[in-house]
């Protein structure tokens, strides 16, 4: 009877150490996550406080990577006709 007890203790203190191994995963995914908040608080302590004008503002946003809404993203899709040049242009190629 003794032996179900030391069992259960022993099976509940296995599980306990298991959980609290680190997660190498886990521990990067929270610290590029903490770092994202941080960004975003700086970005906007920054630009509410108004302390950099909008030329430095650019240049620490270039020199920290943010990204600015001014950048272009994808180019807009092409035109009916556009799509058409190009396949003319494609079925006279031999």
């Amino acid at each position: 009877m003794k032996s179900l007890p030391r069992a259960l203790l022993l099976a509940c203190a296995l599980l306990g150490v298991g959980c609290s191994l680190p997660n190498p995963k886990r521990d990067v995914a929270n610290a590029e996550e903490k770092m994202l908040d941080d960004t975003d608080e700086r970005k906007v302590r920054l630009r509410a406080r108004g302390t950099l004008s909008p030329q430095e503002y650019e240049a620490m946003a270039i020199k920290m990577g943010w990204t600015t809404k001014l950048t272009p993203g994808l180019p807009p899709p092409p035109t009916t006709e556009e799509l058409e040049r190009r396949v003319k242009a494609a079925e006279k190629t031999p």
